[in-house]
């Protein structure tokens, strides 16, 4: 970062984006191992019940996994009994949580929720409207075109 300008160049801003993504990876894998749920699965009953009767491939864009991977972690999920597909148009399927799954998610969301708050307790709710701002422009600017 250059002292003068204070302005983080893109390298500076990779390494403390992927530095902070660990730290809370580990904090939420610990918290989420307690409802025997992965980070993914998570990410994924987290989609499907923010975008329901989504495809595999939209699921996979909203959680930033390949299509294979997303496949995966939705074949376990439906094993479980938390997820439900179903044919939609042309090849597509679309998926929806269980009673079971819609559970689980709100008792995931609550555990991600006391990890995270304590992380960013220190930012004001003008800097946490700012950083997801930024977090969702960078998130879309990296989407396969």
């Amino acid at each position: 970062m250059s002292a003068a300008q204070d302005v983080p160049s893109g390298v500076d801003v990779a390494m403390l984006l992927r530095r902070a993504q660990l730290r809370k990876q580990l904090a939420c894998e610990a918290a989420l191992a307690e409802v025997g749920v992965t980070l993914p699965q998570w990410g994924m009953l987290y989609a499907v019940a923010a975008e329901p009767d989504s495809s595999t491939h939209a699921l996979a864009l909203f959680i930033g996994q390949s299509d294979q991977s997303a496949g995966a972690v939705v074949a376990r999920l439906e094993q479980r009994g938390l997820l439900e597909r179903r044919p939609g148009a042309g090849k597509a399927i679309l998926h929806r949580l269980t009673p079971d799954g819609e559970k689980l998610v709100r008792r995931c969301n609550t555990l991600v929720e006391d990890v995270m708050t304590p992380l960013l307790a220190g930012l004001p709710d003008r800097s946490l409207r700012a950083l997801r701002t930024s977090l969702q422009s960078i998130a879309e600017a990296a989407l396969p075109t």
